[in-house]
């Protein structure tokens, strides 16, 4: 058995040797952190739904082209992270879903146990591990 190199590292092979783009959801109110970590995880190659808003995100969650993956800040303006923890929980196709929370709140890692919760960044952050992260789970 031999394998093909991808030719592009940020899309990994689709059915029958088409590639497609990873899609990443990426909740952030910070607009300086939305835009920096958005653009990084598309020169890694990943297709960003940058929002702002939580609700933003519920509304995403019911989308055919919804990513994943969900890189989400705890902390938003009226609705919260944890209102789109406990949707992502009630929904029949959760099993699908994987999120990264990313915090400043030093109680974070309390919800690390949080279905579909894969991974807690405390930030500060390095971009590199946010990248690793996302890499592993995308």
């Amino acid at each position: 058995m031999f394998h093909t190199k991808n030719p592009d590292p940020g899309v990994p092979p689709g059915p029958g040797g088409r590639t497609q783009t990873r899609r990443v959801a990426l909740v952030e109110d910070g607009v300086d952190n939305r835009e920096s970590i958005a653009e990084a995880l598309e020169a890694e190659g990943f297709r960003v739904h940058a929002l702002e808003r939580a609700d933003e995100a519920l509304d995403l969650l019911d989308s055919p082209r919804c990513p994943e993956l969900f890189l989400l800040d705890l902390w938003k303006p009226l609705m919260g992270g944890r209102e789109i923890l406990a949707a992502v929980a009630l929904r029949p196709d959760r099993e699908r879903f994987r999120i990264i929370l990313i915090s400043a709140d030093s109680e974070a890692h309390a919800l690390a146990h949080r279905p579909r919760v894969v991974e807690v960044l405390q930030k500060p952050f390095a971009l590199d591990r946010l990248l690793d992260a996302v890499r592993r789970y995308a």
